[in-house]
């Protein structure tokens, strides 16, 4: 119950904090957004891509070994696992700040391979 509850603030928030994003932008998130959006927006973000990976999760139950090499989940839920919100904003203003030639791939795209990188360690 906690955690539904946690859900759904996180969801409110999220959902305050992009309504600044207009409507086209929101079909999927990339580096041009992510480098002109506020901290709160940042971390808005992340909280709800945590909280669907682990709604994910949470429905796969004992199926979710079967989601490996069939869906994104395992490989974020994993790779990501231990690295705080603060250290993922921290990570992706650098990976931007530092290949602005990529500004237009998906946010959540630079977070697999973060993930998959990680899972290699």
């Amino acid at each position: 119950m906690k955690k539904l509850c946690i859900f759904f603030v996180f969801s409110i928030f999220l959902i305050i904090n992009v309504s600044a994003w207009s409507a086209e932008d929101l079909d999927i998130i990339n580096g041009g957004h992510w480098v002109t959006s506020s901290m709160e927006q940042k971390r808005a973000f992340l909280f709800g891509v945590g909280n669907i990976l682990e709604i994910e999760q949470a429905m796969a139950g004992d199926k979710y070994e079967a989601l490996r090499g069939h869906s994104i989940v395992p490989v974020l839920l994993e790779g990501l696992s231990g690295i705080s919100i603060a250290d993922l904003v921290m990570k992706l203003n650098k990976y931007y700040a530092e290949q602005p030639q990529n500004e237009n791939k998906a946010v959540i795209e630079v977070l697999y391979h973060m993930a998959k990188e990680n899972m290699k360690k």
